[in-house]
């Protein structure tokens, strides 16, 4: 099961729900994005260019620093110089005018030419308690034991097996177990980033408006209690470790849904018992091999009533496509994590056809997150 979540949910207020853009909007924004990029690598002298990309490291060295500082919360009440920062934040204030200026190259403050530091969009989500949870998120992903992964991002593309491993002696969810401070960072990201979607995973999938929804695997309840919130009638299952539901607990709680949530202790390993109409399972499949995922999805059918269905929630990583978002965070699965990949709608139907689940519908959300829906082989 996904590591506890210590991250105390409860403590983040559920941002406004805002208007979903269309899909086709946020690929030709991304197309745009990239394709001006380009422009601008191609007219610099090609090693300026490949420099420049090599040095882009240190922007997830800014972004954790400033997290783990607080430098945003700072900033929230009006622009300040680096000595008035370094003076709220407990830095050396040279050393922070040269941070937060290499930060404003790429507009996560900006610089006035009376040397105050302002804030900019992209600070916002760096608040500590922001609902996006970025902030946790920037410190896991700049954390050593993450960058020392990375770092050794060679031997893995001979070998094809996890950096993490080899360089922290265990792997990330064990890690996670003896280092709950990186455990609750990750877990608070990923549930910002699933208060971030759920709305686009609303638009895309035809929630009914009664019976009972079991998410398997599904952290705090960020995205349960969300689809509970826009429909009244539903009822909720979440199957978690137990770590993890006590929080859940609270954060339901928190919300108002823990009348119409039941909390069941679960292992995705091993067989569970959860009876409902539809079963969730969100951005679990590509932590793991093939083979183990399989042995996750033949769980589920086996808790599955007839006529129940399952929806699989995954990035959709074609073969032999780019993605500005997966292609990336693919190599990220493979350093981090043992035999995780992100997959394409058709993979992840293979998976399920061999684990006795047949797929009936396939949705994308303006993001392309693909749902796959299936029911159990008759």
């Amino acid at each position: 099961m996904p590591v506890s979540s210590q991250s105390r949910p409860e403590e983040r207020t559920a941002p406004k729900r805002k208007r979903v853009p269309p899909r086709f909007v946020v690929h030709v924004t991304l197309r745009l994005r990239r394709f001006l990029l380009g422009v601008a690598d191609r007219f610099l002298p090609a090693q300026i260019a490949l420099l420049e990309h090599a040095h882009s490291f240190t922007v997830v060295h800014l972004l954790a620093a400033f997290a783990e500082l607080g430098v945003a919360d700072h900033l929230a009440d009006g622009p300040k110089t680096a000595k008035e920062l370094a003076g709220l934040v407990q830095s050396d204030a040279d050393a922070l005018h040269r941070a937060l200026r290499a930060a404003a190259v790429v507009g996560i403050v900006r610089l006035d030419a009376a040397g105050k530091f302002h804030a900019t969009r992209l600070t916002t989500p760096l608040r500590s308690h922001d609902p996006s949870a970025t902030a946790d998120w920037c410190r896991y992903i700049g954390s050593p034991s993450l960058q020392g992964a990375w770092s050794d991002l060679t031997q893995t593309l001979r070998t094809g097996e996890s950096a993490f491993r080899r360089v922290n002696g265990m792997d990330t969810f064990r890690w996670f177990d003896t280092h709950p401070d990186e455990g609750r960072r990750f877990t608070a990201g990923l549930g910002g980033l699933t208060r971030a979607e759920a709305a686009m995973i609303l638009a895309a999938y035809p929630f009914p408006n009664n019976g009972i929804l079991c998410d398997v695997a599904g952290g705090a309840g960020i995205l349960l209690g969300e689809i509970l919130r826009a429909r009244p009638g539903l009822r909720g299952i979440l199957v978690e470790a137990p770590l993890v539901l006590t929080d859940a607990g609270a954060y339901l709680d928190s919300i108002g849904l823990a009348s119409r949530v039941q909390l069941v202790q679960g292992d995705l390993f091993v067989a569970f018992q959860a009876t409902a109409d539809i079963y969730l399972l969100k951005w679990v499949l590509h932590d793991w091999d093939d083979q183990t995922c399989k042995v996750i999805l033949k769980n589920i059918a086996t808790a599955m009533p007839k006529g129940a269905r399952l929806v699989v929630i995954e990035g959709d990583q074609a073969q032999n496509q780019v993605h500005a978002r997966f292609s990336p965070l693919d190599i990220q699965m493979l350093t981090a994590l043992e035999g995780g990949r992100e997959r394409s709608g058709e993979e992840i139907a293979h998976l399920l056809a061999d684990s006795g689940l047949r797929r009936r519908r396939v949705r994308h959300t303006a993001t392309d997150l693909v749902l796959v829906e299936a029911t159990v082989q008759s």
